[in-house]
């Protein structure tokens, strides 16, 4: 018991200096949390989000180019087997399973993802183009 008494008259003795500027820290960190709460459109990004982001796109990516490759070719092998051929079906699924993937990504860098009317906008700018 005596131990914990000493502990905090150690802790109690600290000069008066240092304490001055760790409540000047505090109450300068205290405001800059106020008045992020206060204005959240101006608060800065950090930069360590970009990385997070470009990991996740870069995964995605990945993920649809090999998702693509393995479903076509797995569907081809089922095909060969079932039917008995070389693996003229793995092949050509292979191929087209990587054009899928890479539709897909295309698809997202252009921002139009599975949006309904992909078509119709195109046939909207061919009437346009006819009407001139």
């Amino acid at each position: 018991m005596t131990e914990y008494f000493e502990r905090i008259i150690i802790i109690s003795d600290k000069p008066k200096a240092e304490d001055d500027k760790t409540k000047d820290s505090l109450d300068e960190r205290i405001g800059q949390a106020e008045h992020h709460l206060a204005n959240p459109n101006k608060a800065h990004h950090s930069r360590a989000r970009l990385p997070a982001d470009a990991m996740a796109l870069i995964g995605r990516i990945a993920t649809e180019l090999v998702a693509g490759i393995a479903v076509g070719t797995f569907i081809g092998w089922m095909l060969d087997q079932w039917l008995g051929t070389l693996p003229l079906f793995m092949i050509i699924l292979f191929f087209l399973g990587a054009m899928a993937g890479m539709v897909n990504i295309w698809r997202m860098a252009t921002g139009q993802g599975l949006k309904l009317g992909y078509f119709d906008q195109h046939r909207s700018d061919d009437k346009n183009n006819d009407q001139n």
